[in-house]
């Protein structure tokens, strides 16, 4: 399952050495999802859909232990799709303008410090919450670390077919651009940065080290390494 081909680089897992606030996180990640613009809700449903049909080529394997991760990556996925969907006269379509609001919703639910998230015990009962929380965070943030020529190359080929013309050729991602208008500081930068490193096809993404250690935690509750 692509989703969960992730890897830890070392020199980030250097930089994360010392655990960040989780306020930090918090703010950070609430940041990222305010700027959220029609072009990223629009590649974030494209990259959405492909994590449906990663996750069900998994639950056509029956022997493969993947199959309630896989299972419960769906809920999780329809979960997203559905709070984003509207009711049409055509059927259901997606209203770009709830994107910013639902990825807001749930950093600040779930990455609190209140009750952070993360940091909670993982029970069988609450894997799949977790699960649905930390697969909105992830999606939110491969987005917001895509690049605008990426973002308008999938949507000129994506179901959409549209030519995103509030995009800028060799324009940042949005984290990148965020940075440099000073929304995020240096600091919060670090906490929403996915790095790249590999070629083009085998890249090898090392997401923030608060992201991996979820991951690690809600993997070890479905008994997969």
């Amino acid at each position: 399952m692509a989703a969960f081909l992730l890897f830890v680089h070392p020199i980030w897992a250097q930089e994360q050495a010392q655990p960040p606030s989780q306020r930090s996180v918090e703010e950070a990640l609430a940041a990222v999802a305010i700027h959220l613009s029609p072009p990223h809700a629009l590649y974030l449903y494209e990259s959405l859909t492909r994590q449906v049909l990663s996750n069900e080529q998994i639950l056509e394997q029956p022997q493969s232990s993947r199959r309630p991760l896989a299972n419960d990556s769906l809920w999780a996925l329809g979960t997203i799709s559905k709070s984003i969907l509207v009711e049409g006269q055509d059927g259901p379509y997606m209203d770009v303008r709830l994107v910013p609001a639902f990825f807001k919703d749930i950093a600040r639910r779930y990455m609190n410090a209140s009750h952070y998230w993360p940091d909670r015990e993982i029970t069988p009962e609450t894997r799949r919450e977790h699960l649905a929380a930390w697969y909105s965070l992830y999606l939110m943030l491969l987005v917001g670390n895509t690049t605008q020529d990426e973002i308008a190359e999938t949507l000129r080929k994506g179901a959409f077919e549209r030519d995103p013309g509030m995009l800028e050729a060799g324009g940042p991602s949005l984290v990148d651009k965020l940075l440099r208008e000073k929304v995020l500081t240096g600091e919060a930068y670090k906490l929403v940065r996915i790095r790249r490193s590999g070629a083009a096809g085998r890249e090898v993404l090392a997401f923030p080290a608060y992201m991996d250690q979820w991951k690690e935690k809600i993997y070890a509750a479905y008994g997969v390494k």
